[in-house]
């Protein structure tokens, strides 16, 4: 892990579904104690629940300073210009405290839920950064450089990671 990311996300964080089961008032309050009883991040799924970034902008709001990560936002979800707006208007929004985490889930979430082609992993991911890299921002930008994680459970996606990313979510 680089030191980077290790200084945002403590010693010992939380990956969790169950906050989908509450109203969002809820979820505030059990960020904000989490983070009192000294968890460094808050990993937040996107499956079928809330949207993860959405999520993440509400958990963030609701709290002052432990890190909230997707984990991970699908790739599949939401074209690379949404995604590069939303991980800078988080990251400017909460300096040091959002961590994008993209992956690109699984076949039967992708073509059941919804309703897209999946491809290969590896090549589809390689794509989608290098469209992340080149789509516009004209907002005001975070100070400095947003956080991002790969969804990587094999060697060619951990090694995109370690090319492309701060690191890798297994």
């Amino acid at each position: 892990m680089k030191p980077l990311l290790a200084a945002h996300l403590g010693p010992v964080g939380i990956w969790t579904s169950r906050l989908d089961y509450q109203p969002a008032a809820k979820t505030q309050e059990a960020a904000a104690e989490l983070e009192q009883l000294g968890f460094g991040a808050i990993w937040l799924p996107e499956a079928a629940g809330r949207e993860a970034l959405t999520n993440a902008g509400v958990l963030l709001a609701g709290t002052r300073h432990i890190a909230v990560a997707t984990g991970i936002a699908n790739i599949y979800a939401r074209g690379p210009m949404a995604m590069v707006a939303a991980e800078n208007t988080l990251a400017e929004a909460y300096p040091d405290r959002f961590i994008l985490g993209l992956g690109v889930s699984h076949a039967p979430l992708v073509e059941q839920f919804r309703d897209r082609r999946y491809e290969k992993p590896v090549s589809t991911m390689r794509a989608y950064l290098d469209a992340m890299d080149v789509a516009p921002y004209d907002a005001v930008p975070p100070a400095s450089k947003p956080i991002r994680v790969l969804a990587a459970l094999g060697p060619k996606m951990l090694q995109l990671a370690a090319e492309r990313a701060d690191g890798a979510h297994p």
